[in-house]
Protein backbone atom coordinates (compact mmCIF):
# COMPACT_ATOMS: atom_id res chain seq x y z
CA UNK A 1 0.00 0.00 0.00
CA UNK A 2 2.63 1.97 0.92
CA UNK A 3 3.90 1.81 -2.53
CA UNK A 4 1.08 2.55 -4.46
CA UNK A 5 0.58 5.90 -2.17
CA UNK A 6 4.45 6.40 -3.14
CA UNK A 7 4.03 6.20 -6.94
CA UNK A 8 0.68 8.47 -6.98
CA UNK A 9 2.75 10.81 -4.90
CA UNK A 10 5.52 10.92 -7.41
CA UNK A 11 2.71 11.19 -10.16
CA UNK A 12 1.43 14.14 -8.71
CA UNK A 13 4.51 16.20 -7.76
CA UNK A 14 5.53 15.68 -11.51
CA UNK A 15 2.35 16.82 -12.83
CA UNK A 16 2.41 19.90 -10.50
CA UNK A 17 5.86 20.53 -11.63
CA UNK A 18 4.79 19.84 -15.33
CA UNK A 19 1.32 20.88 -15.27
CA UNK A 20 1.59 24.72 -15.95
CA UNK A 21 3.87 24.27 -18.82
CA UNK A 22 1.48 21.95 -20.59
CA UNK A 23 -1.68 24.35 -19.37
CA UNK A 24 0.45 27.26 -21.24
CA UNK A 25 1.63 25.19 -24.33
CA UNK A 26 -1.88 24.17 -24.99
CA UNK A 27 -2.95 28.07 -24.12
CA UNK A 28 -0.21 29.27 -26.78
CA UNK A 29 -0.94 26.76 -29.44
CA UNK A 30 -5.00 27.65 -29.18
CA UNK A 31 -4.12 31.57 -29.02
CA UNK A 32 -1.53 31.20 -32.22
CA UNK A 33 -3.99 28.74 -34.57
CA UNK A 34 -6.86 31.43 -33.70
CA UNK A 35 -4.50 34.54 -34.45
CA UNK A 36 -3.48 32.56 -37.53
CA UNK A 37 -7.56 31.72 -38.82
CA UNK A 38 -8.03 35.23 -38.12
CA UNK A 39 -4.96 36.52 -40.14
CA UNK A 40 -6.95 34.28 -42.91
CA UNK A 41 -10.36 35.32 -42.47
CA UNK A 42 -9.47 39.00 -42.84
CA UNK A 43 -7.24 37.90 -45.80
CA UNK A 44 -9.68 35.89 -47.40
CA UNK A 45 -12.27 38.97 -47.32
CA UNK A 46 -10.10 41.65 -48.86
CA UNK A 47 -9.49 38.74 -51.58
CA UNK A 48 -13.49 38.37 -51.75
CA UNK A 49 -13.89 41.64 -53.02
CA UNK A 50 -11.07 42.17 -55.17
CA UNK A 51 -11.23 38.57 -57.12
CA UNK A 52 -13.69 36.02 -57.83
CA UNK A 53 -13.02 32.41 -56.03
CA UNK A 54 -14.52 29.83 -55.93
CA UNK A 55 -12.56 26.49 -54.93
CA UNK A 56 -9.64 28.70 -54.34
CA UNK A 57 -11.04 30.22 -51.08
CA UNK A 58 -11.31 27.43 -49.62
CA UNK A 59 -7.45 25.98 -50.42
CA UNK A 60 -6.05 29.46 -49.21
CA UNK A 61 -8.13 29.20 -46.15
CA UNK A 62 -6.90 25.51 -45.27
CA UNK A 63 -3.21 26.07 -46.10
CA UNK A 64 -3.77 29.27 -43.93
CA UNK A 65 -5.45 27.05 -40.78
CA UNK A 66 -2.43 24.59 -41.54
CA UNK A 67 0.16 27.14 -41.34
CA UNK A 68 -1.20 28.19 -38.37
CA UNK A 69 -1.51 25.04 -36.61
CA UNK A 70 2.10 23.91 -37.41
CA UNK A 71 3.62 27.09 -35.99
CA UNK A 72 1.39 26.76 -32.92
CA UNK A 73 2.66 22.83 -32.63
CA UNK A 74 6.29 24.21 -32.61
CA UNK A 75 5.98 26.54 -30.31
CA UNK A 76 3.97 24.56 -27.61
CA UNK A 77 6.65 22.01 -28.35
CA UNK A 78 9.28 24.25 -27.38
CA UNK A 79 8.02 25.27 -24.12
CA UNK A 80 7.57 21.71 -23.29
CA UNK A 81 10.93 21.41 -23.59
CA UNK A 82 10.89 19.23 -26.73
CA UNK A 83 12.54 21.27 -29.17
CA UNK A 84 14.22 18.28 -30.53
CA UNK A 85 10.72 17.30 -32.21
CA UNK A 86 9.95 20.79 -33.24
CA UNK A 87 13.34 20.61 -35.12
CA UNK A 88 12.53 17.68 -36.33
CA UNK A 89 9.14 19.18 -37.33
CA UNK A 90 10.45 22.32 -38.76
CA UNK A 91 13.12 20.25 -40.95
CA UNK A 92 10.91 18.00 -41.99
CA UNK A 93 8.17 20.31 -43.27
CA UNK A 94 11.05 22.56 -45.14
CA UNK A 95 11.83 19.40 -47.07
CA UNK A 96 8.16 18.53 -48.08
CA UNK A 97 7.91 22.98 -48.85
CA UNK A 98 10.27 22.03 -51.07
CA UNK A 99 9.50 19.24 -52.87
CA UNK A 100 6.22 20.49 -53.07
CA UNK A 101 7.88 23.87 -54.38
CA UNK A 102 9.77 22.09 -57.19
CA UNK A 103 6.24 19.95 -57.78
CA UNK A 104 4.02 22.60 -58.28
CA UNK A 105 6.26 25.85 -59.02
CA UNK A 106 3.87 27.24 -62.15
CA UNK A 107 0.87 26.77 -59.56
CA UNK A 108 2.36 28.32 -57.10
CA UNK A 109 3.84 30.88 -58.85
CA UNK A 110 0.73 31.82 -60.39
CA UNK A 111 -1.31 31.81 -56.62
CA UNK A 112 1.23 34.12 -55.35
CA UNK A 113 0.94 36.64 -58.68
CA UNK A 114 -2.48 36.54 -58.32
CA UNK A 115 -2.51 37.38 -54.43
CA UNK A 116 0.06 40.07 -55.10
CA UNK A 117 -2.33 41.37 -58.23
CA UNK A 118 -5.24 41.85 -55.73
CA UNK A 119 -3.85 44.22 -52.74
CA UNK A 120 -2.11 45.71 -55.42
CA UNK A 121 -4.88 46.05 -57.74
CA UNK A 122 -3.41 47.49 -60.91
CA UNK A 123 -6.62 47.00 -62.34
CA UNK A 124 -10.48 46.47 -62.10
CA UNK A 125 -13.33 44.71 -63.63
CA UNK A 126 -13.93 46.29 -67.12
CA UNK A 127 -10.75 48.25 -67.46
CA UNK A 128 -9.00 48.02 -70.94
CA UNK A 129 -5.39 46.43 -70.44
CA UNK A 130 -2.74 44.99 -72.52
CA UNK A 131 0.04 42.59 -71.60
CA UNK A 132 2.52 41.33 -73.66
CA UNK A 133 0.90 41.16 -77.28
CA UNK A 134 -3.03 40.62 -75.17
CA UNK A 135 -5.43 43.94 -75.55
CA UNK A 136 -8.98 43.54 -73.75
CA UNK A 137 -11.33 44.06 -71.39
CA UNK A 138 -10.86 42.40 -67.97
CA UNK A 139 -13.79 40.20 -67.10
CA UNK A 140 -13.11 38.07 -64.52
CA UNK A 141 -9.99 38.24 -61.26
CA UNK A 142 -8.76 35.18 -60.02
CA UNK A 143 -5.75 34.23 -58.03
CA UNK A 144 -4.37 31.54 -60.89
CA UNK A 145 -5.46 33.41 -63.90
CA UNK A 146 -7.29 36.65 -65.66
CA UNK A 147 -10.18 36.60 -67.52
CA UNK A 148 -9.56 39.25 -70.36
CA UNK A 149 -12.26 39.39 -73.67
CA UNK A 150 -10.51 40.45 -76.33
CA UNK A 151 -11.93 43.18 -79.14
CA UNK A 152 -12.58 40.04 -81.27
CA UNK A 153 -14.75 38.01 -78.76
CA UNK A 154 -12.12 35.75 -77.79
CA UNK A 155 -12.05 34.83 -74.09
CA UNK A 156 -8.54 34.79 -72.88
CA UNK A 157 -7.35 34.00 -69.63
CA UNK A 158 -3.75 35.14 -68.87
CA UNK A 159 -1.89 33.39 -66.07
CA UNK A 160 -1.65 35.48 -63.07
CA UNK A 161 2.47 35.03 -62.81
CA UNK A 162 2.59 36.56 -66.55
CA UNK A 163 1.31 39.53 -65.92
CA UNK A 164 2.65 39.89 -62.71
CA UNK A 165 6.16 39.61 -64.42
CA UNK A 166 5.58 41.40 -67.54
CA UNK A 167 4.37 45.51 -67.85
CA UNK A 168 1.01 45.95 -67.98
CA UNK A 169 -1.01 48.88 -69.58
CA UNK A 170 -4.21 50.04 -68.00
CA UNK A 171 -6.36 52.40 -70.44
CA UNK A 172 -9.09 53.10 -68.44
CA UNK A 173 -7.64 53.51 -65.10
CA UNK A 174 -8.79 57.14 -65.15
CA UNK A 175 -11.42 56.97 -67.70
CA UNK A 176 -8.96 59.25 -70.12
CA UNK A 177 -8.11 57.68 -73.84
CA UNK A 178 -5.99 60.01 -76.22
CA UNK A 179 -6.80 58.53 -79.81
CA UNK A 180 -5.12 60.12 -82.76
CA UNK A 181 -4.88 59.06 -86.45
CA UNK A 182 -3.36 60.66 -89.97
CA UNK A 183 -4.26 61.81 -92.86
CA UNK A 184 -2.55 63.48 -95.72
CA UNK A 185 -3.05 66.49 -97.10
CA UNK A 186 -1.72 68.43 -100.74
CA UNK A 187 1.38 70.38 -100.33
CA UNK A 188 -0.84 73.63 -102.07
CA UNK A 189 -3.13 73.97 -99.21
CA UNK A 190 -1.90 76.14 -95.89
CA UNK A 191 -0.63 73.80 -92.97
CA UNK A 192 -2.26 76.43 -90.68
CA UNK A 193 -5.68 76.39 -91.85
CA UNK A 194 -5.52 72.80 -92.31
CA UNK A 195 -4.81 72.22 -88.68
CA UNK A 196 -7.76 74.80 -88.24
CA UNK A 197 -9.70 72.86 -89.83
CA UNK A 198 -9.37 69.33 -88.25
CA UNK A 199 -9.53 70.80 -85.08
CA UNK A 200 -12.64 72.52 -85.39
CA UNK A 201 -14.20 69.55 -86.71
CA UNK A 202 -12.34 67.34 -84.21
CA UNK A 203 -14.64 69.61 -81.49
CA UNK A 204 -18.19 69.20 -83.02
CA UNK A 205 -18.24 65.40 -82.22
CA UNK A 206 -19.81 65.29 -78.95
CA UNK A 207 -17.81 63.15 -76.94
CA UNK A 208 -14.66 64.45 -77.69
CA UNK A 209 -12.94 66.82 -74.75
CA UNK A 210 -12.95 69.99 -74.91
CA UNK A 211 -10.09 70.11 -71.88
CA UNK A 212 -7.49 69.03 -72.68
CA UNK A 213 -8.27 70.20 -76.28
CA UNK A 214 -8.14 68.44 -79.62
CA UNK A 215 -4.55 68.94 -81.00
CA UNK A 216 -3.27 68.75 -84.15
CA UNK A 217 0.53 68.92 -85.72
CA UNK A 218 2.81 68.00 -88.94
CA UNK A 219 4.29 64.22 -88.57
CA UNK A 220 6.07 63.68 -91.78
CA UNK A 221 6.38 65.13 -94.99
CA UNK A 222 5.97 62.19 -98.03
CA UNK A 223 6.99 62.90 -101.62
CA UNK A 224 2.95 63.34 -102.45
CA UNK A 225 1.20 64.81 -98.98
CA UNK A 226 1.99 66.51 -95.69
CA UNK A 227 1.10 63.98 -93.36
CA UNK A 228 -1.41 65.74 -90.12
CA UNK A 229 -1.89 63.56 -86.60
CA UNK A 230 -4.72 64.82 -85.85
CA UNK A 231 -5.03 63.99 -81.43
CA UNK A 232 -7.82 64.28 -78.81
CA UNK A 233 -9.06 63.22 -75.43
CA UNK A 234 -12.40 61.02 -74.57
CA UNK A 235 -13.24 60.00 -70.91
CA UNK A 236 -14.72 56.26 -72.04
CA UNK A 237 -16.43 56.01 -68.39
CA UNK A 238 -18.85 58.92 -69.54
CA UNK A 239 -18.62 58.83 -73.79
CA UNK A 240 -22.27 57.51 -75.02
CA UNK A 241 -20.53 55.06 -77.73
CA UNK A 242 -17.05 52.40 -77.78
CA UNK A 243 -14.22 54.10 -78.45
CA UNK A 244 -13.92 52.80 -82.12
CA UNK A 245 -17.21 54.68 -82.46
CA UNK A 246 -15.67 58.42 -81.47
CA UNK A 247 -12.57 57.68 -83.41
CA UNK A 248 -14.67 56.97 -86.46
CA UNK A 249 -17.00 60.18 -85.71
CA UNK A 250 -13.95 62.10 -85.22
CA UNK A 251 -12.69 61.02 -88.75
CA UNK A 252 -15.67 61.22 -90.73
CA UNK A 253 -16.11 64.87 -89.31
CA UNK A 254 -12.44 65.65 -90.49
CA UNK A 255 -13.26 64.37 -93.89
CA UNK A 256 -16.30 66.29 -94.29
CA UNK A 257 -14.52 69.53 -92.83
CA UNK A 258 -11.43 69.10 -95.59
CA UNK A 259 -14.10 68.16 -98.43
CA UNK A 260 -15.85 71.63 -97.54
CA UNK A 261 -13.34 73.66 -97.43
CA UNK A 262 -12.26 72.27 -100.91
CA UNK A 263 -8.67 70.92 -99.78
CA UNK A 264 -6.85 68.01 -101.66
CA UNK A 265 -6.61 64.80 -99.03
CA UNK A 266 -5.20 61.85 -99.69
CA UNK A 267 -2.56 58.63 -98.56
CA UNK A 268 -1.04 58.93 -101.93
CA UNK A 269 -0.99 59.94 -105.28
CA UNK A 270 0.39 57.98 -107.51
CA UNK A 271 2.00 59.41 -110.39
CA UNK A 272 1.62 57.58 -114.17
CA UNK A 273 3.78 57.27 -117.19
CA UNK A 274 2.28 56.67 -120.92
CA UNK A 275 4.65 54.81 -123.43
CA UNK A 276 3.25 55.30 -126.98
CA UNK A 277 5.04 53.73 -130.10
CA UNK A 278 6.19 56.20 -132.45
CA UNK A 279 4.90 55.89 -136.12
CA UNK A 280 7.23 53.95 -138.88
CA UNK A 281 9.63 56.71 -140.18
CA UNK A 282 9.35 56.60 -144.01
CA UNK A 283 12.25 57.36 -145.63
CA UNK A 284 12.22 58.63 -149.92
CA UNK A 285 15.37 58.55 -152.01
CA UNK A 286 15.60 61.14 -154.85
CA UNK A 287 17.82 60.40 -157.25
CA UNK A 288 20.84 62.34 -157.82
Amino acid sequence: MEFILDSVRADWEAFLRFGPRLIYAAVLFVVVYLAGRHIGNVAMRVLRRRASHTGEEHLLRSVFNLIAAGVGLVLALGVLGLQGIATSLIATGGAVAIVLGFAFREIGENFLAGFFLAFSRPFERGDLIRTGDLLGTVRGIALRHVHLRTADACDVFVPSAQIFREPLWNYTRDGLRRPSFTVGVAYQDDPEQVADTLRAAARTVPDVLTDPAPAVDISAFSDAVVHYQVMFWVDVTSSSGTLLEVQNAVKTACWSALRNAGMTFSSDVTAGIEIKTAPPLSVEVQPG
